[in-house]
């Protein structure tokens, strides 16, 4: 019976590498399941600080093309699908431009990200994020200043509207 059960078991790890202990490739990490092995190995060679980098150099290239007049928005997608028009509406309602400004929106989808920014383009700017838990960013001359969150959509409008010339129109200097 005990040897009935051994070799079921042995005929279910059929996929096993069954060569000798001494030939196989031994993972750095101990791989639990096909997930795990699969999440590993895409992650191996991941360098976070290069990651950042791209992620933070996005901002200048989006808006040294931004093309769209003060007090206008842009948009572009990213074409994995297309947000709701009528939850758009209610964003770019809730964030009206002030004199002198212009944002774009980039949509992904189920999620859109609007970057609005004041002249000189791109030396002041907030990029806000509409997730589920959507965030802000503050950016001026190139350096992150202020990081958000909020717990939803009708949160952030809320909040950010009122603090968006302080984001946006520079402290005038006496």
């Amino acid at each position: 019976m005990a040897d009935e059960k051994a070799h079921a078991f042995e005929e279910t790890k059929w996929w096993i590498d069954r060569g000798p202990v001494k030939e196989r490739e031994k993972p750095a990490e101990p791989a639990k399941g096909i997930i795990e092995k699969w999440a590993y190995e895409l992650l191996r060679n991941y360098n976070q600080d290069q990651a950042a980098k791209n992620l933070v150099d996005i901002n200048p290239k989006i808006l040294k093309e931004l093309a769209v007049a003060p007090g206008e928005w842009g948009y572009f997608s990213l074409d994995v699908g297309k947000y709701p028009a009528e939850k758009l509406a209610r964003i770019k309602s809730g964030l009206p431009l002030l004199v002198g400004t212009r944002g774009i929106v980039i949509d992904a989808g189920y999620s859109v990200r609007v970057v609005i920014t004041a002249e000189p383009i791109g030396e002041r700017y907030v990029d806000i994020n509409f997730t589920d838990a959507p965030s802000l960013d503050y950016w001026v001359g190139g350096q992150l200043v202020e990081e958000r969150l909020f717990s939803n959509v009708g949160e952030a409008l809320n909040k950010i509207r009122p603090d968006l010339p302080r984001y946006l129109i520079p402290p005038k200097l006496f």
